[in-house]
Parts: structure tokens; C-alpha cells; sequence
């Protein structure tokens, strides 16, 4: 009956195993990616970006607006003591000294030098510039969501390493405790091994604690409940393949922010250029360019007017001068954080190949601690040894093997964060 109560257990608990969801690191990057409000801000972009092409063209649009005018001037006859005095073409021979009209301005703008082309360039780099913060701030995420990935994997390793001390001390304890009653070992010797016992399961609990914190943190940060799953260890990625040149997003807004600075430069340069329209103007009343006409009327008038700035070229020599030492600023700083990614990823590359062959040296130093151990484990039970000497062995063994369990995760981090200074993640 027990034997079948033993198998019933063991097959209840590979069910458990079995039906527990498995998670990745790439899948909880997506639901991190997810769960903020970079989609929105990237909608919320481009409707602004729509916003500002619109008005960026608004020259294009023709212009319609309602004038009145009112005037008043001293007025004379400009013919008077002149041979033309008395053959003036106007009844008082004196000009109105008050005009009045009320009409409609029309304007089409045909050519006004380029604003319209550069301005919606202009405004299409600024939106990109919003995209690539927004990009770079999930990047951060993403970096995140490996750095507690990666910690929860180091204390699960640590924590079932430490069960299986556990189980052996718990084994170690039984046999001492058969020994005591045969009165071959002493109770101070059983006393020292259930002391230790409990300062290894103190420490499991600490371990067990920061573990239930990073799935906390976790959970949070995808909104997913990671309470109860399984953690895939991550495949180590690929880094041998880079051709050079990091695709960081920095050197991106870095290029984005030039050519920010010389459509700036365009935009000051079409002030700069003659301007053509066409406009027409009409209404009721007395114009101001009608001074001796004598009764109110409709008029219109129509025409093209090109503007043909001078003064603004000097303008814009300065406005020129200003943008190349913000171009020779900006590509200063961007050849320092160049040569800062090239060392850290460098820095990294070596840390790299240190954890590669801790890892070599680490296989070797924990199947030597294994044997020693197993030979005090016997030499306990004769009485050759100490207590303390057991757990000073049996704990040497127990750093050995969580060494090496932090070493394979610390190089997986590596290798994450060699992928990142790249720009290849």
C-alpha cells in the first residue's frame, strides 16, 4: 500500500512538472515591450507629425481675408498754378481727403523658396528623432527584463544546490545519530553537523526571499504572474559574428540630429530666396489709390508680387556659421561615446574570455571537492576527522559548485551585454 501511495505521489508531481507553463527570456521582453506605452506614444507621434506636414504646407494654401480701410489726409490741388488749373479732369480740382472701402484680399502663393519641402523634411526628422528615444527607452527595458531573468536563474541554481546539501547533511545527521546510540561518536560532534544544518537552511531562505522579490519584480514588469512557471535557461547567444561597426541607436540619433541641423540650415537659406505670388483684391467704396474719385464704387485689381529679399542673405551667413559649430560640437561628442563603446566593448570581450576559463578551471576545482568530500564523509563516520573539518570541507565543495553555477549564468550575461553595446539586441 505504501509503495503504491509513493508511485500515486511520484506520478502526481511529474503531472505537476509537466503541466507548468515554460517561459523565455525573448517572451518575457515581449510582454515587458507590451505592457508600456511605447505604441501609444509612436500613435500619439504620428498624429502630431501629421499635425505639423499640415503646417508646415499651410504656404501653399490660398489665403482669403475680409479689409476695410478708413483714411484721412491733408489734401490740394496738384494743378493749381499750373497752365493745367483750369482743364483738370475732376469737378473740384481737389483730391477726397477721406477714402473708404470695404473688399476681399486674395493671395496664391506659387513659389516662396523652398519652405514647404524643407519644413516637412524638417518636422518628418523630428518625429524621428521622438521615435528613436522611445525605442532606446525599451532598450532599457529589454536590459531590465535580462538582468532579472538572469538573477532569478543564479538563485534558483544556488537554491537547488543547497537542497541537495541539505540532503546529504540530512543523511550525514541520520547516520550520527545511529552512531550516538551506539555511543561511538560524541553529542558534541552530532550537535556541530544539525548546527550547520540550520545555518544552511537560514540561508536558503534568504536565497529563497530574493528569489520571491525578482519574480515579484518580474511579474510586475511583464504583467504576467510568473509565480508558478519554468524558467528556460537561455541558449549562450551568438557574438562572434560583428563586422565592425556598432548599430547602437546613439550613432542613429547622433546622424538624425545633423541632418536635423542642416535642414535648419535650409529652412534659413529659403528666407533667403525671391518668393512669387499671385493676388487680386476687390470690393466697394473709395480706394486709397483712387484719390479723386469722386463717388463710391465697386474695383478690383489683380496682379503677381515677387519678393526678392536682400538684407537676409547676410542673415543667413550668420544663421550658417552658427549651425557648423553646432555640427562640429555634435560630431565631437559623438566621437566620444564612439570611442567609450569601443572600450566597453572591449572591457567586455575580456571579461568574456576571464568567466570562459573560470568555467574551465571551475569543472576541475568541483569534481576534486566532490571526491574530498565523499572521502570525509566516510572519514566522519570513523572518527578520523572532525565535525568541523567535515563542514569545512562539505562547504568548500558547496562554493565551488555555486561558483560555477554564477560563472555560466555570469557568462550568458556577458554575452547579453556584449549583443547590446553592439546594437545587435
Amino acid at each position: 500500500m505504501r509503495k503504491l501511495y509513493a508511485i500515486l505521489c511520484l506520478l502526481a508531481f511529474g503531472f505537476h512538472l509537466f503541466a507548468q507553463e515554460h517561459v523565455t527570456i525573448d517572451q518575457c521582453q515581449s510582454w515587458a515591450v507590451a505592457q508600456t506605452s511605447a505604441n501609444v506614444q509612436k500613435d500619439l507621434n504620428g498624429q502630431i507629425l501629421k499635425e505639423n506636414l499640415g503646417n508646415a504646407s499651410a504656404h501653399l494654401y490660398p489665403k482669403l481675408s475680409l479689409n476695410g480701410n478708413f483714411t484721412y489726409q491733408s489734401a490740394h490741388n496738384p494743378w493749381e498754378g499750373t497752365e493745367y488749373a483750369d482743364v483738370s479732369p475732376f469737378d473740384n480740382n481737389l483730391p477726397y481727403q477721406m477714402q473708404y472701402n470695404i473688399g476681399l484680399d486674395f493671395e496664391q502663393t506659387v513659389f516662396e523658396g523652398g519652405k514647404i519641402f524643407f519644413g516637412r523634411r524638417y518636422e518628418h526628422l523630428k518625429n524621428e528623432a521622438e521615435i528613436y528615444k522611445i525605442d532606446l527607452a525599451m532598450n532599457e527595458i529589454k536590459a531590465q527584463v535580462i538582468n532579472l531573468y538572469l538573477s532569478y536563474l543564479i538563485l534558483d541554481k544556488q537554491m537547488g544546490i543547497i537542497e541537495n546539501v541539505q540532503s546529504t547533511f540530512d543523511d550525514q545527521i541520520k547516520q550520527l545519530k545511529v552512531l550516538l546510540h551506539e555511543g561511538v561518536i560524541s553529542a558534541n560532534t552530532l550537535s556541530q553537523l544539525e548546527l550547520e544544518a540550520l545555518k544552511i537552511e537560514q540561508n536558503y531562505e534568504e536565497i529563497k526571499a530574493k528569489k520571491n522579490s525578482v519574480i515579484s519584480s518580474l511579474s510586475i514588469l511583464t504583467g504576467k504572474d510568473l509565480s508558478d512557471v519554468v524558467f528556460d535557461i537561455p541558449v549562450l547567444p551568438e557574438t562572434d559574428v560583428f563586422n565592425g561597426n556598432s548599430q547602437r541607436l546613439e550613432f542613429s540619433i547622433f546622424e538624425n540630429q545633423k541632418r536635423q541641423l542642416e535642414y535648419q540650415r535650409k529652412l534659413h537659406f529659403s528666407n533667403s530666396l525671391p518668393s512669387l505670388s499671385f493676388f487680386a483684391t476687390g470690393g466697394y467704396g473709395r480706394p486709397t489709390y483712387a484719390y479723386y474719385l469722386n463717388k463710391n464704387q465697386w474695383y478690383y485689381m489683380a496682379g503677381v508680387h515677387l519678393h526678392v529679399p536682400v538684407i537676409e542673405w547676410a542673415k543667413t551667413s550668420g544663421v550658417g556659421k552658427v549651425i557648423n559649430i553646432q555640427k562640429e560640437i555634435l560630431q565631437s561628442k559623438e566621437q566620444d561615446f564612439r570611442n567609450a563603446n569601443q572600450i566597453a566593448i572591449q572591457d567586455k570581450l575580456n571579461e568574456i574570455h576571464r568567466i570562459e576559463q573560470m568555467l574551465v578551471l571551475d569543472e576541475q576545482i568541483t569534481a576534486k571537492y566532490k571526491n574530498l568530500t565523499k572521502t570525509s564523509s566516510s572519514q566522519l563516520v570513523n572518527g578520523t576527522i572532525t565535525a568541523i573539518d567535515y563542514i569545512r570541507q562539505h562547504n568548500d565543495e558547496l562554493q565551488s559548485l555555486m561558483n560555477q553555477e554564477l560563472h555560466g549564468i555570469q557568462l550568458l550575461k556577458a554575452k547579453y551585454e556584449l549583443l547590446a553595446l553592439r546594437g545587435q539586441i
